[in-house]
């Protein structure tokens, strides 16, 4: 398939000469980004599809790559759409004309991917929903709500459909162990074979709470630091027998920063004759000569 458009001279007539309506009702799974609609949409297509399940699951709104049986589920244009190997749907739509129109906008979707697959890095994690009374099994049951969930046995139904995080539970337990998966690619880019290892999880999470601590301090230090430049040069300025105006604060913070009376000019949007004005007023207040000595003084007082 490597550098081969997928799906090159396929025809899609079959897809619209079987699209059939069915009752959808409330969705399964629905976000607030999708309607709850009367009907849904499911048609067939002459080829499988399944090789590009990959490449779908990595660029599409809200992807989903199943195993058992092996399908896609994602969110395009505000619509649910499931892809089998040879058969498709959607939902919701309100009756047949909605759903022809649509039909061409999923599959020209569908052919985009295909022609960009040498250009997407493929993700070929499959999605493995758990028990939600198993994961129940696992919790305090003390519905303390701290997960952002009323209770328990609400959080264990989110998680078993990956819409949250088990870091979002303070109470539960470290597990067993853990282990890295990877896949092997052969030349065509199709997962051969996959390497499992066990994983630390607890020392990478030493060393991702050590390097927050250094973040959070070096952003406290450029606060500081930037709290005691805006003090410094207010200092300066106050003590100028004629303080800069702010508008002159501006000029000279350009001018230290190598910025010449026209570039000043455009950047202020102001003429180029406001410019030179401001210039002079400035080397007359800080008792300079030139722009070299204006640039220092600036550059002393924190104007870089």
């Amino acid at each position: 398939m490597n550098g081969v458009n997928f799906l090159a001279k396929k025809d899609y007539t079959r897809s619209f000469d079987t699209i059939v309506l069915f009752s959808a009702g409330p969705i399964a799974e629905q976000s607030a980004k999708i309607a709850c609609g009367t009907y849904g949409a499911r048609f067939q297509v002459d080829y499988d599809l399944s090789p590009l399940f990959p490449y779908i699951n990595a660029v599409a709104d809200h992807a989903r790559f199943y195993d058992k049986p092996v399908y896609m589920k994602f969110v395009f244009e505000k619509r649910l759409c499931a892809f089998y190997s040879r058969e498709g749907a959607f939902a919701p739509i309100s009756d047949m004309a909605e759903a022809m129109e649509f039909l061409p906008k999923l599959l020209d979707f569908i052919e985009d991917i295909s022609k960009r697959r040498t250009d997407i890095v493929p993700n070929h994690k499959k999605f493995k929903p758990s028990s939600a009374l198993d994961i129940f099994r696992l919790l305090p049951g003390s519905n303390c709500g701290i997960c952002g969930y009323s209770t328990c046995m609400a959080f264990a139904a989110a998680l078993s459909r990956q819409y949250t995080s088990i870091i979002n539970c303070p109470n539960l337990a470290r597990p067993l162990e853990e282990r890295a998966t990877f896949p092997v690619y052969d030349q065509d880019g199709n997962v051969v074979q996959t390497v499992s290892f066990d994983i630390d999880s607890d020392r990478l999470q030493q060393k991702m709470t050590l390097k927050e601590a250094r973040i959070q301090d070096l952003q406290l230090r450029l606060a500081s630091f930037e709290k005691d430049r805006h003090a410094n040069i207010e200092a300066a300025n106050a003590a100028l027998p004629a303080p800069l105006t702010k508008r002159e604060m501006e000029v000279l913070r350009l001018i230290t920063q190598g910025s010449t009376n026209k570039e000043i000019s455009v950047i202020l949007q102001i003429s180029h004759h406001t410019v030179k004005s401001h210039v002079i007023h400035i080397f007359n207040k800080i008792g300079v000569n030139d722009r070299a000595q204006a640039s220092a003084w600036g550059a002393v007082h924190g104007m870089l």
